[in-house]
This record gives structure tokens, C-alpha cells and sequence, in this order.
């Protein structure tokens, strides 16, 4: 008895039909994959942006401080009170995180060895900063769609992201510890639903140092002094002073170009007068 078989026309038709639902497919599983990624982010900037109020609601009104230092004297709160290093002085050391050190808290932020911090170093100094007691975890501080981590470091450390995924943004206490709008108590700053206190970004220098900036001096034109991350479809994940996070969508072509993503939109300012009526806490 015969047995019947495919014919070719038979094969090609099945694999056409199979090509066309997996070009179909795809797009739709990487954009649930975005939104898994983006709604773990939100969730993380929700309970870091929660516990960033809560410290100041225990501790008489004071923010924690938003600079995260460069320097394995962190922990010296006598030398914060006298430098002038990093825009100092600093009325206190009260870090949100600290910089990476190793378990008995030697400083591990340079690259005298020509690596970057490792990853567990990093992870003790998000744990024992001062937010650590009410982030509980150092996972709490990763996007997971923030790979930065990954990439390959050259000789001297730099080109590869660290594992924290979020900064303060320079006035909310943080690197500009004497600019004229810097604010260090929760009742200084004005519309609190509105202002920025966490962001996404990244730091080719192996972990995230210091606070982000932003240059902002009327009548002068906003300008970034840090660049951002855009981890979600030209969206990120931004964390503010009364203790929520969403997301915000960039709509200039520079800001997402200069945050690594491609972009053909015009670019009008907006992002950047967005950022700036965002960025500045009270009225000073």
C-alpha cells in the first residue's frame, strides 16, 4: 500500500504559514517582555521612591543624603564635615547607598587593578547605606532591563555599568550640597507629587557615583549634566518626592540618541524643560 507524503509545494506552504506567525509572534513576546521588565522596574522604584519618604518621616523631617562618594573616607563623618572635595562640605554622611566596599568595609571604588568593583562589593554598599533597613534587598536597585553590568571593562575599569540602576538627583541632598536650591528637609520642597527624586541612569565607570545633575541657571537654558538610561521604550522609570514612581516618555530625538537609542523624532527642548521644572525642589 502507498503511504502518502508531503508534496514540496505542500512543505513550502507549512513553512511560509510557520515564518509568517513567528514574524507575527516575536514583536508580541518581546513587547510582553517589555512590559514584565518595565512593570518590575515600577514596582522597584515604587517601594525604593516609598522608603526614601518613610526615612525622612523617622528621622524629623531630614532626607538621607543623595551623593554617593568616590572616596573610601565614606564612612568618616568628620572628614564630610571639612572637605571641600565633591562640592563640600557636607552637613552629614547619611548616604542612601554606599560606594562599594568589601565585607569589613574596605573601599573598593577605584581601579587599582584594572577592574571595576565586583558585583558583591556593590551589594554591600546598597545593604548598608541608610535606606538599606527599609529596601531589605540590594535586588530592590536593579532595572532588569538595565544590562549595562554585562558589558565588557577596558584596562582601566571603564565601559562597564554597575548593578544599581537608579540615582538621586543632585539637589534632593545630594552632590550640590551648597547650591542656593538644594534642599536637605522634606518640608523645603514645593509640590512634592511633582519632584524628581530618583532616576534611571548608568555609569561607565563600573557603579553609579554620585548624584545625577543637571545644569539649570535662568535665564540660561537647561543642560544635562549627567545623561540619563532609557531601559523602557523610550521611556524611564522616575521616582518622586511624595513616594510614588511612573513612567515618563522622552519625546526628543537628542535625549533618546544620547541615552543609546535610535530616534528619528525632532528635538524641540521639551525633554529637557520637562527635566528642569522637575528637577528643582523648592523655591530658594
Amino acid at each position: 500500500m502507498r503511504r502518502k507524503a508531503f508534496t514540496l509545494i505542500e512543505l513550502l506552504v507549512v513553512i511560509a504559514i510557520i515564518g509568517i506567525l513567528l514574524a507575527i509572534l516575536i514583536p508580541a513576546l518581546n513587547i510582553a517582555k517589555n512590559q514584565a521588565t518595565g512593570a518590575i522596574c515600577l514596582a522597584n522604584l515604587n517601594g525604593i521612591s516609598k522608603s526614601w519618604f518613610l526615612y525622612a518621616d523617622e528621622n524629623d523631617s531630614r532626607l538621607c543624603n543623595g551623593h554617593v562618594p568616590r572616596d573610601a573616607n565614606y564612612g568618616s563623618l568628620d572628614y564630610w564635615l571639612t572637605t571641600t572635595g565633591f562640592g563640600g562640605p557636607y552637613e552629614d554622611n547619611a548616604w542612601f547607598v554606599n560606594p562599594p566596599h568589601m565585607e569589613d568595609g574596605t573601599y573598593t571604588g577605584e581601579y587599582t587593578d584594572g577592574e571595576p568593583c565586583t558585583l558583591e562589593e556593590e551589594a554591600y554598599g546598597m545593604n548598608s547605606g541608610v535606606l538599606g533597613p527599609y529596601v531589605e534587598s540590594e535586588k530592590a536597585w536593579h532595572c532588569p532591563g538595565d544590562k549595562n553590568y554585562l558589558k565588557q571593562y577596558d584596562s582601566g575599569g571603564y565601559g562597564r555599568g554597575g548593578k544599581r540602576s537608579y540615582s538621586i538627583t543632585g539637589l534632593m541632598h545630594g552632590e550640590q550640597p551648597n547650591h542656593s536650591k538644594c534642599v536637605d528637609r522634606m518640608g523645603e520642597i514645593v509640590t512634592p507629587a511633582s519632584k524628581m527624586v530618583f532616576l534611571e541612569n548608568t555609569d561607565p565607570r563600573g557603579w553609579n557615583m554620585g548624584s545625577w545633575i543637571m545644569t539649570y541657571n535662568p535665564p540660561s537654558a537647561p543642560a544635562w549634566g549627567d545623561p540619563m538610561a532609557i531601559f523602557h521604550n523610550d521611556r524611564s522609570t522616575i521616582g518622586f518626592a511624595d513616594g510614588h514612581a511612573e513612567k515618563h516618555q522622552w519625546l526628543d530625538g537628542d535625549t533618546i540618541r544620547r541615552c543609546g537609542g535610535q530616534s528619528n523624532a525632532p528635538s524641540e527642548g521639551r525633554d529637557l524643560e520637562w527635566l528642569a521644572n522637575h528637577y528643582i525642589p523648592g523655591r530658594k
